[in-house]
C-alpha cells in the first residue's frame, strides 16, 4: 500500500504537457482525461442515478469505494491530478471523494479500443449527445475521424448474467442471446408465440451494485435490477412477500450485492416486448426502435 502511495505521488509529480516530464508516455487514465478535456465526457447510465436514486447513496459508493480507487495507483493518481485533489499521502475528506468517485465513474464509461500509436475511442458525448470517433496518441495527441449526431444513450434495467431465457430450442442463457435469436414471447391475446429477438441490452455497474433476489412460492428464482419490471408493469423493488407474480405468490424478496460487471436485457418482436426469465415472465426495459 505504501509503495502503491510513493508511485503515485511520484507519478503526479512527473506530469507534465504531453507524457510525462522522464519522457514515459501517458497511462491510460490520463489519456481518457486528455479525450474529456478535447471532446467532452461520457453520457452513460449512472448506476447510482438509475434505474433508482437512493438517498445519499451517490456519496455512499464514494466512500465504500474508496479504498479500491486509491489502491490502483495509476487510476488515483490521475485523477487527483486533473481534479486538483490533494495528493498522496494526504486523505481525502468526503467531499473530495465524492470527487474522485465521480471522475472515476466516467473513465470507467469510456472504454478505449487497442491502435497502432495509441488508442482508439468511440463514445456519445454527454453534453450533446454527439457520437464521436477518433484515436488518442500515447503522448496525448487526439483524432476525431467521425463526429455525426447521437441519442441519449438507453439504459436497459437489467438482469444478471447467469439468467436464462425462455426459447423454443430450451433455456438460454441471456449473455447468448442475439439480434435473431427466437425467444417465447407474448402475444397480445395472451397467447405464447415465438419471436426473433430485435435488439439487446448490456449495461456496466459498479461494485456494489444491488439486484433483487425474488423467489416465488412455486420455487420459481430471479435476480435483476430493482427497476425491472414484471410484465403488468410492476418494478421489482415495489413487491413484497405475499404478492402475486406471474401466477405465484411472492415468497421471498431481497437486495443482494451482484458480482457481474455488466447486466443484460433482450426485446424480443411483437406488440408486448414480453419475455421469460428464470421461468417469470417480464417487461423488457428497451424501447422499441422508432418506424
Amino acid at each position: 500500500m505504501k509503495r502503491a502511495l510513493v508511485a503515485a505521488v511520484l507519478l503526479v509529480a512527473a506530469m507534465a504537457c504531453g507524457t510525462t516530464a522522464a519522457g514515459i508516455p501517458l497511462n491510460e487514465y490520463q489519456l481518457k482525461f486528455r479525450i474529456f478535456d478535447q471532446v467532452g465526457p461520457p453520457a452513460f447510465c449512472d448506476p447510482d442515478f438509475y434505474p433508482i436514486e437512493r438517498l445519499g447513496g451517490e456519496q455512499a459508493s464514494a466512500l465504500s469505494n474508496y479504498a479500491q480507487i486509491r489502491n490502483n495507483a495509476e487510476l488515483y493518481s490521475a485523477i487527483v491530478e486533473h481534479e486538483h485533489l490533494p495528493a498522496p499521502p494526504a486523505e481525502l475528506d468526503d467531499a473530495q471523494k465524492l470527487t474522485l468517485y465521480r471522475a472515476f465513474k466516467k473513465l470507467r464509461a469510456l472504454v478505449l479500443g487497442p491502435a497502432a500509436a495509441g488508442f482508439t475511442f468511440d463514445y456519445t458525448v454527454e453534453a450533446s449527445f454527439m457520437h464521436v470517433q477518433g484515436t488518442v496518441q500515447t503522448d496525448g495527441t487526439i483524432s476525431v475521424t467521425s463526429k455525426t449526431q447521437g441519442s441519449r444513450p438507453n439504459c436497459p434495467i437489467c438482469l444478471s448474467a447467469a439468467t436464462l431465457i425462455s426459447t423454443p430450442a430450451g433455456n438460454v442463457v441471456v449473455t447468448a442471446i442475439r439480434v435473431g435469436t427466437l425467444v417465447w414471447t407474448q402475444a397480445a391475446d395472451g397467447k405464447r408465440i415465438a419471436a426473433p429477438v430485435i435488439e439487446v441490452g448490456s449495461t456496466p455497474v459498479l461494485a456494489g451494485h444491488l439486484m433483487v433476489h425474488l423467489t416465488l412460492a412455486d420455487g420459481r428464482q430471479l435476480w435483476a435490477s430493482p427497476g425491472h419490471r414484471t410484465a403488468d408493469g410492476r418494478p421489482l423493488c415495489s413487491l413484497g412477500v405475499g404478492d402475486v407474480v406471474d401466477g405465484s405468490r411472492v415468497s421471498g424478496w431481497e437486495l443482494v450485492p451482484y458480482a457481474g460487471d455488466h447486466t443484460y436485457d433482450l426485446l424480443p418482436s411483437g406488440p408486448t416486448g414480453f419475455y421469460w426469465a428464470n421461468g417469470v415472465l417480464l417487461s423488457s426495459t428497451i424501447s422499441p426502435p422508432r418506424p
